[in-house]
Formats: C-alpha cells, sequence, structure tokens
C-alpha cells in the first residue's frame, strides 16, 4: 500500500511507519551500530556516517512526502561538491593535506551536512537532543577528514556550508522544476510501460 501526499510524492505505508517512528533512542542506536560496524576507527566512522545520514534523510523526506524535492536537491548537491573540485584545478585551496587534488570542497562533509539538515527539518523536528545528534554526527564525519589527512579545515567547513545551504535554503523555483521535469518523466515511463505491457499480451511491437 502507499499514500500520495498532497503535492504528488508517493508514501509507501512501511516508510511511514519505519521512519516516522525515529526518535533519539533510534537514531542513537544507528550511529552505534555503525560505529561499532567500523570497529570504532574514526576514518571508516566518517566514511559510514556520510552515507547513512544522506539514506536516513532520504527516507525522512519521503515519509513526509518531500521525496522529490530531497532527491533534486541532493543532485544540486553534487553539482556542487563536483563543480569546484573540477574546475578549480591545481589551485591550492583544491589541493589535499596529502597532496592529492581534488579536495574541495569535503564532499564527504557535504552529504552528511545534506542528511542531518534534512533529519532535523523532518523526522527529528520534534526533539532538540535528537537534532544535536543528527549534527553532531555531521560533524564527525568532518573531523574524520581532517584527522586522516583527506582535507584542510577549510575544506570541511565549505563542504559543512555547502551541505547546510543546499538544504535549508528556500529554492523554490528549483523545487518547482524539479517537480515539473519528474512528473514529465514518471508519465512518459507509464506510457512506456503501458505500450510494453500491450506488445507482451498482443505480440505486436511496442508503439
Amino acid at each position: 500500500m502507499q499514500q500520495k501526499h498532497s503535492d504528488g510524492d508517493i508514501r509507501p505505508n512501511w516508510i511511514r511507519r519505519v521512519f516516522g517512528r525515529i526518535n533519539l533512542g533510534a537514531f542513537l542506536v544507528v550511529l552505534l551500530v555503525l560505529a561499532a560496524v567500523s570497529r570504532f576507527v574514526p576514518e571508516k566512522i566518517g566514511d559510514n556516517y556520510q552515507i547513512a545520514l544522506p539514506l536516513i534523510g532520504l527516507g525522512c523526506a519521503v515519509a513526509e512526502g518531500q521525496g522529490v524535492r530531497y532527491f533534486g536537491r541532493y543532485l544540486l548537491l553534487e553539482t556542487f561538491i563536483k563543480g569546484p573540485k573540477y574546475g578549480l584545478g591545481d589551485a591550492e585551496i583544491n589541493k589535499r593535506p596529502n597532496g592529492n587534488d581534488k579536495g574541495f570542497p569535503s564532499g564527504h562533509t557535504a552529504a552528511a551536512a545534506f542528511g542531518a539538515t534534512a533529519l532535523v527539518q523532518t523526522c527529528l523536528k520534534h526533539s532538540k537532543t535528537a537534532q544535536a545528534a543528527a549534527i553532531l554526527g555531521a560533524g564527525f564525519v568532518g573531523a574524520s577528514r581532517i584527522e586522516a589527512g583527506k582535507h584542510t579545515i577549510w575544506q570541511v567547513l565549505a563542504g559543512a556550508v555547502i551541505g547546510w545551504l543546499v538544504q535549508a535554503l528556500s529554492l523554490v523555483a528549483f523545487d518547482r522544476l524539479v517537480r515539473r521535469a519528474w512528473d514529465g518523466a514518471s508519465i512518459r515511463l507509464r506510457r512506456i510501460g503501458k505500450s510494453a505491457y500491450a506488445a507482451l499480451v498482443t505480440g505486436d511491437p511496442p508503439t
């Protein structure tokens, strides 16, 4: 079963049930389990948190009927991450402490900050303590990148600001553009699916 939200987003019931029950205790359990799986190695914990925070944020966004908005903004986030990394080339600010390039901004930190901001806005919006845990989780990701010599503090701070801004800013026009593109793609895919199904039933080639 699934429910259609007022803005057109599909919200599967199981997602609403699972992510609608996230509270401080459940969130802390997730963070602790990931830390244990990472054998409490800071860099590995950061690697896992930078995946988990956006994924949990996605689940919460879908549960509240904001999945398309979240998806569009995540694509925008990737643009703001990858653009400077490749556009700045050999600039000093783009160099990592370990000597490699493409260091500005920290993509790990940007993704974690993006996910944490989404959690603060959705599933964890009624618990200040849980919100603090999400923010600290994102902060840990940034600190782990510095500790591992993968990024400078300025690269990490830039990633944190970018991740926060992309999720927190009111980008009404962009969100509407993403919604129109999503709806158009959904209509085309449904038509293709119906055409393929009809071709299987009748044996005629799809039109």
